[in-house]
């Protein structure tokens, strides 16, 4: 089992897409996306990875309000209705019956699970680092034993306005001893 988990994660390390991913995640399984907007990665979740249960999280209008922020120089959310989002979202998964959709805060919304329900759960929320400390430290009852927690916007640059991804979860492998396992030129770890 490690060697064939070692050559998955020898795999990870030449990507060619973002979706790739979902090689080493496990099927059939129990999972989470944690930050949705319009449902374009939660589709890709269904395609390849077949969960037996999974559960969209987003706060949408809840924390936005009727419009998205415009975020800067590479967006234009700013014209973007929240709703239409969530709308986009229940379009991209609506054939799956064991899906579920959840608007408002992840980490109260994680608190309401059991202790080890999850297989995995990926990370793609507020790219904060005290929001994504929240979000691991309840994860880390929330995952099974030997699951996996994984994510998107690693940014090593201290400078990078994604920054706390990643210090958060250096700061939550140290603390928790779990181990990073890779990071791949998609921004992606795991």
């Amino acid at each position: 089992m490690i060697e064939k988990l070692s050559h998955k994660i020898k795999q990870l390390l030449s990507l060619s897409s973002r979706k790739d991913i979902f090689r080493i995640l496990p099927k059939n399984s129990i999972c989470a996306e944690l930050g949705v907007f319009k449902g374009d990665f939660s589709k890709q979740i269904l395609k390849y990875t077949y969960p037996k249960e999974v559960h969209f999280i987003d706060i949408w209008w809840k924390e936005f309000g009727e419009y998205y922020p415009d975020w800067g120089e590479y967006t234009n959310y700013g014209k973007l209705k929240t709703q239409d989002a969530y709308n986009d979202t229940l379009k991209k998964i609506n054939n799956y019956t064991n899906s579920f959709i959840y608007v408002g805060n992840d980490v109260e919304y994680l608190k309401t699970f059991s202790d080890r329900y999850f297989d995995w759960v990926y990370i793609y929320s507020s790219h904060e680092y005290d929001h994504t400390k929240d979000e691991l430290e309840v994860l880390n009852n929330k995952i099974k034993e030997n699951g996996i927690i994984c994510g998107h916007d690693w940014h090593n640059d201290e400078t990078h306005i994604h920054y706390g991804v990643t210090k958060a979860v250096v700061k939550f492998c140290d603390s928790y001893n779990w181990k990073l396992i890779y990071v791949n030129k998609h921004m992606q770890w795991r």
